[in-house]
């Protein structure tokens, strides 16, 4: 599965969060988990009322896939993901992040089956203590507590990927207190969605360096954006991630149709440009041109 780290952090709505190692008033300390505070009212911790994804008519999903969560901790100016911070080379990083399941990424990443049930039929929840994936044992980790928003995406499998809209949805109000959870709003269930369906988008279009392919993996393109809603009526919306394959196009995978945010980045420089489409319903061209000023289009907001 490709996995979306840091620019996914822009795209998260988060409640503020104070530190939670220090005393009431004092200032928070930076990038680690013991830097924020705990709501311990929670009780065991905060529980999101999803229970997966299922094919059209609540028909067992035909393809296999997984759903990733970002913990999100701090504040909306500063958004903290403990398990994104994470050093391969000294497997070192946050206080915790031998509690996440995908270290540098996910907090936690659930696979599925295809024609499984539902993959998490009494919700998601988020608890105060983890097990420790790197040494054994368990982790008082106090998250569910601490936490400010839970972030979920799905990712289709590999073979796959090109065909279905890749969901995701966002909580941080945890306002409902039951069986000593806090809970959510209601999310319900997310029917799978392809290009087929109504309501959907795709971009495509040119990609070149001055007319000529650019290198395998020189480009990467992120989209976030569309609208849709959860069989309870939760907002959601898609994303998509493309890396240059040594063609001359790029195209995303299927969207929720509706306005979307689209990142340019070219690693051999660290130009970045970043520009919006509103409405998208379809298929629709956005041609690139990376040797241009903006990308090849005069209405982005770049930064090198």
């Amino acid at each position: 599965m490709v996995r979306v780290v840091g620019p996914r952090v822009a795209a998260l709505m988060v409640v503020v969060l104070a530190a939670m190692a220090v005393l009431p008033g004092t200032a928070a300390r930076a990038a680690d988990t013991t830097g924020y505070l705990g709501d311990l009212s929670r009780g065991n911790g905060v529980a999101v009322p999803f229970q997966g994804l299922t094919g059209p008519g609540g028909a067992p999903i035909p393809i296999s896939g997984a759903v990733g969560v970002d913990l999100v901790l701090g504040s909306t100016a500063r958004p903290y993901l403990p398990c994104q911070h994470y050093e391969p080379r000294t497997r070192g990083g946050d206080t915790f992040v031998g509690a996440c399941q995908e270290r540098g990424s996910y907090a936690t990443y659930t696979r599925f089956p295809a024609g499984g049930g539902l993959l998490f039929p009494l919700g998601y929840f988020m608890g105060n203590a983890q097990p420790d994936l790197l040494r054994g044992g368990s982790l008082a980790t106090g998250w569910g507590a601490r936490t400010a928003g839970l972030s979920f995406e799905f990712y289709p499998d590999r073979r796959h990927d090109a065909e279905y809209v890749h969901s995701r949805f966002y909580v941080d109000q945890f306002t409902h207190r039951a069986n000593a959870w806090t809970y959510s709003a209601d999310i319900g269930r997310i029917t799978l969605t392809t290009l087929a369906d109504p309501n959907t988008a795709r971009l495509s279009g040119s990609l070149t360096v001055g007319g000529r392919a650019p290198a395998p993996g020189r480009v990467s393109i992120q989209v976030f954006g569309g609208a849709a809603r959860s069989s309870s009526g939760y907002p959601i919306s898609s994303f998509a991630v493309f890396a240059s394959t040594g063609a001359p196009t790029w195209s995303s995978s299927p969207l929720y149709a509706g306005s979307q945010r689209i990142t340019v980045l070219d690693t051999a420089t660290g130009h970045r440009c970043v520009l919006d489409r509103f409405g998208v319903r379809g298929s629709v061209t956005v041609d690139l041109d990376l040797a241009r000023p903006g990308f090849g289009r005069p209405e982005s907001v770049c930064t090198s």
